[in-house]
């Protein structure tokens, strides 16, 4: 029975049986875990209020077959007032959905692990830019996974998209941006809105923090960022053939 201690980010709480809990949690060294906790729901427990969602916990757990079980558990950080307040809520819950679907696998990414924590903290002491942060997370953590999107040049026939003709058009299931004249060349793509692509860039360029500062069309920017996301999760199945005409050259 191998013991661990590490820290996680608690991304879901599911109750179990009468007194039991399974979690999932991000954790620095080992990334998606999911534990149980026993006894968490009865009144006594010593450990229940310091597992709620969202919260940053150092933790005790040890292997098991299916599941690891949480033997110990301390507060860093509760994330009280982005789970307390609903805007700021659904924002946390498109977050955490970013990081299970573009973090499979049992190897953990303290980078991964930093991201959420920042993501967390902005989104609880900002005042505004909620939707910018869960963009910004979400192109991040593409990245990370390896599914940058192609933001600089049209998927199809490379054209310079600081110079192509709009409206532009971007592809999820490609990854990337189309040109006007090549937006025939899949089925999936939808308009930019004006200031998009500048905006995308920006949120690939600065640090997390910097989110809520940014302007620019804000659902336009979470909509690019979450059909990325969705189209490029490990096992996802909607990540079409390739474009038509595909690389080749003006």
């Amino acid at each position: 029975m191998a013991v661990y201690k590490s820290k996680g980010i608690v991304l879901r709480s599911i109750r179990y049986s009468e007194a039991d809990r399974i979690l999932d949690l991000y954790t620095r060294d080992a990334g998606l875990v999911s534990a149980i906790a026993k006894g968490i729901r009865r009144t006594r427990s010593r450990f229940g209020a310091r597992l709620e969602p969202l919260s940053c916990v150092d933790f005790i757990a040890y292997h098991g077959r299916t599941l690891d079980t949480v033997t110990q558990a301390e507060t860093l950080r509760s994330f009280h007032g982005v789970r307390e307040d609903l805007a700021r809520f659904e924002t946390a819950a498109g977050m955490v959905g970013s990081v299970r679907a573009l973090s499979g696998g049992d190897e953990g990414d303290r980078r991964v692990f930093n991201l959420l924590y920042n993501a967390f903290d902005t989104l609880e002491t900002c005042d505004s830019g909620f939707e910018t942060i869960e963009a910004a997370l979400g192109i991040k953590l593409s990245i990370l996974a390896g599914y940058a999107p192609q933001l600089d040049v049209c998927l199809v026939c490379g054209t310079d998209l600081d110079v192509a003709s709009e409206p532009l058009q971007f592809a999820p299931d490609h990854g990337g941006v189309l040109c006007q004249e090549c937006r025939s060349a899949t089925g999936d793509a939808f308009p930019l809105a004006p200031g998009t692509l500048e905006s995308l860039r920006t949120l690939v360029e600065y640090p997390i923090r910097q989110a809520p500062a940014q302007t620019g069309p804000k659902e336009s920017v979470l909509r690019v960022v979450r059909s990325h996301v969705l189209a490029h999760a490990p096992g996802n199945t909607l990540v079409g053939p390739r474009l038509a005409g595909a690389g080749r050259r003006v």
